[in-house]
């Protein structure tokens, strides 16, 4: 299944894929213009690269991965790429990707947890707490979670639009799950698929709830639906090193990958461009208790365009 990214990114700048001469031979990698910065796939956790020759290929500019680094055709052409591996001299790698291999059935994978994690997905069924699966027409019930719960964290999202459209441009391999106690959606999740791998970029569920075992229930979902559909590795998404939720990812048996965030130019301070003029973003920690103050009508004003300068 062909993946519409110019649902996704539209609204993020020109999207185009490029060359990559490699030792492996001519691959292909998508970029997005932003700010005249070409990004590999923002939002998402790394770069999609692939030897499948898209339908169309930008001609210029030209890359070329020696096995070590990355360069540009053109050395005026800023970037900004993801990578499992660095590909830059400067870069930075405070993320980390939590992943599990799965097992050929959900009753053997759920052999496979501690009986800590068994425990808590037997009772948050006990909670009564149902689920309820389905493509864009959920997004509403996702992002009424997801953006309040962002929101006490002090953290801007993307409109509710854009998640429709990953949904939408995922097509079948995509799944908006809900988790629901008596008719209230109290978590969701969106599950992505591409070959056999699938992941969950985006879940959250609501802290009142917190004593049900929520989150243990819908990650477990998650799982078992990537077994049914015969993925062979589940991607728990991204989070910041030996974070809280890097931590909670660990006991579900997860592996660690750490990602790059390699940069063709010395990192420097976000930036906001209005007009002929940039702004200095407000530090991470600044942000966020902000963010935690402000009115909701505001942040759902401001937080798709501040939120995709940090993500």
């Amino acid at each position: 299944m062909i993946v519409k990214w110019p649902l996704i990114y539209q609204k993020s700048g020109p999207m185009g894929w490029y060359q990559v001469h490699t030792p492996f031979g001519l691959r292909y990698m998508m970029m997005v213009n932003m700010d005249d910065i070409l990004v590999s796939l923002p939002y998402f956790s790394f770069a999609s690269i692939t030897k499948k020759v898209p339908d169309v290929v930008e001609a210029n500019p030209v890359f070329t991965y020696d096995g070590k680094v990355l360069t540009c055709s053109d050395p005026k052409v800023q970037w900004h790429v993801r990578m499992l591996k660095p590909v830059s001299e400067y870069f930075h790698t405070v993320k980390v990707v939590s992943w599990l291999p799965l097992a050929d059935s959900p009753k053997i994978q759920l052999s496979r947890f501690s009986s800590n994690v068994k425990r808590k997905i037997n009772k948050a069924v006990s909670n009564e707490i149902v689920l309820e699966t389905g493509g864009r027409e959920l997004i509403g019930q996702f992002y009424g979670v997801f953006s309040h719960n962002m929101h006490r964290l002090g953290a801007p999202t993307m409109s509710r639009n854009f998640y429709g459209n990953i949904v939408e441009a995922f097509g079948k391999e995509a799944t908006v799950l809900i988790a629901k106690h008596k008719g209230k959606a109290i978590g969701g999740a969106i599950w992505l698929k591409q070959g056999d791998y699938s992941e969950v970029c985006w879940f959250s569920t609501l802290e009142d709830y917190n004593s049900f075992y929520t989150s243990y229930f819908l990650w477990w979902e998650c799982i078992r639906l990537s077994i049914e559909r015969n993925c062979k590795v589940f991607s728990f998404g991204r989070s910041t090193r030996d974070s809280g939720p890097h931590i909670y990812k660990q006991q579900w048996g997860t592996k660690n990958t750490s990602l790059y965030w390699c940069f063709s130019y010395p990192p420097r301070n976000d930036q906001y461009r209005i007009g002929p003029f940039n702004l200095s973003m407000p530090s991470r920690k600044t942000l966020s208790f902000l963010w935690k103050i402000s009115p909701c009508f505001i942040i759902r004003w401001l937080g798709p365009m501040v939120a995709g300068k940090f993500y």
